[in-house]
């Protein structure tokens, strides 16, 4: 009688060669596939090839509904905990879902979590607000463990004392992300948000699986700093909807006479509002969190210059921008590219040897993306800072590359060309020279070369060539950053267009945007370069009203109009009719009906002085940026 084969001890087999191990059953993926396997250990090689995940040749795991997946106890429960109803806790004091979330979508918030009730008692204490006040100047890392506090998972005594926090014993019924495992609710909420509800505001066209700023998920367990700054920014967009959307629209009496800045958040801690309330306490948290994971990054040597300490940096950017768009951004801009220089100046010296290491170092997609938006940022946000006040950007072979800006531009909303943000920052680079200065970007040049520059721009053809990369595929491809290789997770798609049915409009609004862009920049060059009086300034006012119907012909239902904020501004300031100025008001308060982020708000105040200052002949707007000392970031 032959012994019977026991397919459960089996050794592995080897093949003739004896040099490669081979499973003594086919994988699972090859199972369900249908197809033979090839039986190679650890994984299957024709999974590898046909780009699927193997199973493996253990059974795996299914989640099923019961206790059992066969049998008498199939689809049969246990009996569920009856826990005691707390009536005193109401949807007041949860967090409020925003519009557009389905239940399974979100999490469970029927119950207050013990970190959200914690969260209001500190906050309720006396001086609680002071505490989180002097967050940018505090170097001390107790203050960070504080912060944590209300945001970290509770001790076994915590939770123990149900005297000071009740804490029902709640299961919840759904699997959490495993890429939130081990974050608490509150963090988990609003990186949701941010994923769902801001990170489409980020781009400026939504392409499915390649969004930068959401892909930065895939860093929250790797960088504690990148997890809390995006954070951070999903609850300041959820407070802002909370908080501006029963508003009226904008007039100039409301925005004259507004009590303090909106940057001051005293307005939201004395809201009637309770959600809004609980909203800017989470808001304090975790911006406070963000800053102290940044300043402990920075003091370490060996974390000082990673694409994490880059990434956490650019981050604070957009929340400073969402914030008021005003001041706080500069400083985040002048440490990034302190950060990049330093980590590209080795490149750049290795690259005059002849050993050309910048250009793969540059060009990989994800430092592109770090580096191109810090410029884009910087180079936006010299256009409107006082005079003098911009330091030397990023090294000059950065800026030189042909591909950095132009790459970047269809990864950030900004909808500007990249070829004419090279001339910006020429602009700017003449605007803030010193004159005392050795060394300056662009040398002395006379304005009609500029312009000729600006002219030989075709919108035509530039709307194109974007539309040929987004619908062929031809963008740069995936990162191989070692911190964006997680393979779980697959960032949802929140819409995506037929060519066949958006072609022509979205190629239309795109012509129309590069076009205001053009003009825009010729306006800014001859106010900034020259300075012309008024009497002079005649021509001015064709052009504006050529850049103010490239924009109204780009609907508020489009992507692109997100991105008018700074030629509709630049416009604005140079316009001199009064209807136009009241649609200029309009057209603003849609745009910031529809992105809530209060640097649209900022740029209507400041367009009110300029034409309040125009009426006593107070000198142009130009002067106005360089006697007000403030940097601000319309973009």
């Amino acid at each position: 009688m032959l012994p019977l084969r026991s397919t459960a001890s089996a050794a592995p087999l080897q093949n003739s060669a004896g040099s490669q191990k081979l499973s003594s059953s086919p994988c699972y993926t090859c199972r369900r596939r249908r197809v033979i396997c090839d039986r190679l250990l650890p994984t299957c090689r024709k999974c590898d090839s046909a780009q699927k995940a193997c199973l493996g040749y253990k059974k795996p795991l299914t989640w099923v509904q019961g206790v059992a997946s066969r049998g008498k106890m199939m689809g049969l429960t246990f009996d569920d905990v009856t826990t005691k109803k707390y009536s005193s806790v109401s949807t007041v004091h949860s967090i409020v879902r925003p519009k557009g979330f389905r239940h399974t979508d979100t999490f469970s918030f029927e119950r207050v979590d013990p970190d959200e009730e914690a969260s209001r008692r500190l906050l309720a204490k006396q001086g609680s607000f002071g505490l989180w006040h002097s967050a940018r100047n505090s170097d001390s890392s107790g203050e960070c463990q504080q912060a944590d506090m209300v945001l970290s998972d509770r001790t076994p005594s915590d939770r123990g004392s149900e005297d000071e926090i009740e804490c029902p014993l709640h299961i919840p019924s759904t699997l959490v992300d495993p890429l939130f495992q081990g974050l608490d609710k509150i963090s988990r909420y609003y990186l949701t948000y941010y994923d769902r509800k801001f990170c489409g505001l980020m781009v400026l066209f939504e392409v499915p699986h390649n969004n930068p700023y959401r892909r930065l998920l895939q860093m929250v367990n790797d960088s504690s700093g990148v997890c809390a700054a995006m954070a951070a920014i999903g609850a300041c967009h959820h407070l802002h909807v909370l908080h501006y959307s029963g508003e009226s629209p904008f007039d100039s009496f409301s925005l004259k006479n507004k009590e303090g800045s909106f940057e001051d958040g005293e307005q939201f801690a004395c809201s009637p509002n309770p959600n809004v309330r609980l909203a800017h306490q989470h808001l304090l948290l975790l911006k406070h969190r963000a800053l102290c994971q940044l300043e402990q990054s920075l003091s370490n040597p060996r974390t000082r210059g990673d694409d994490a300490s880059i990434a956490s940096a650019l981050l604070l950017m957009v929340l400073d921008m969402v914030e008021s768009g005003r001041g706080a951004w500069k400083l985040h801009v002048e440490g990034a590219k302190r950060l990049l220089q330093s980590r590209f100046r080795p490149l750049v010296k290795k690259d005059a040897d002849g050993l050309s290491p910048l250009s793969c170092a540059a060009h990989d997609s994800f430092n592109m993306f770090l580096a191109g938006s810090c410029m884009t940022f910087d180079i936006m946000g010299s256009t409107l800072t006082p005079s003098g006040h911009w330091s030397e950007p990023v090294s000059s072979q950065l800026i030189t590359s042909p591909n950095l800006l132009s790459a970047t531009e269809k990864k950030v909303w900004l909808g500007c060309p990249g070829s004419l943000l090279h001339i910006i920052l020429f602009i700017s680079s003449l605007r803030h020279s010193d004159s005392s200065s050795k060394t300056t970007l662009a040398p002395k040049a006379d304005i009609s070369v500029i312009l000729s520059q600006i002219n030989a721009f075709d919108p035509e053809h530039w709307t194109r060539e974007m539309h040929h990369s987004m619908y062929t595929g031809t963008d740069y491809p995936a990162s191989d950053h070692p911190l964006l290789r997680e393979p779980h997770w697959n960032p949802p798609v929140l819409g995506s267009f037929d060519s066949a049915e958006s072609n022509s409009p979205f190629s239309d609004a795109l012509y129309h945007l590069a076009s205001a862009y053009k003009i825009t920049i010729t306006l800014y060059a001859t106010r900034i370069l020259l300075h012309p009086p008024p009497d002079e300034c005649a021509f001015f006012a064709d052009e504006v009203t050529e850049v103010l119907t490239h924009i109204s012909l780009i609907p508020p239902t489009s992507e692109l109009f997100k991105s008018i904020l700074w030629p509709t501004f630049i416009a604005g300031a140079e316009c001199r009719c009064p209807e136009q100025r009241t649609w200029i008001r309009d057209r603003l308060d849609l745009m910031w009906r529809g992105c809530w982020t209060v640097n649209i708000r900022e740029a209507m105040r400041v367009l009110d002085a300029i034409w309040s200052r125009e009426e006593q002949h107070d000198g142009d707007w130009a002067d106005y940026f360089d006697r007000s000392g403030v940097n601000w970031l319309f973009i």
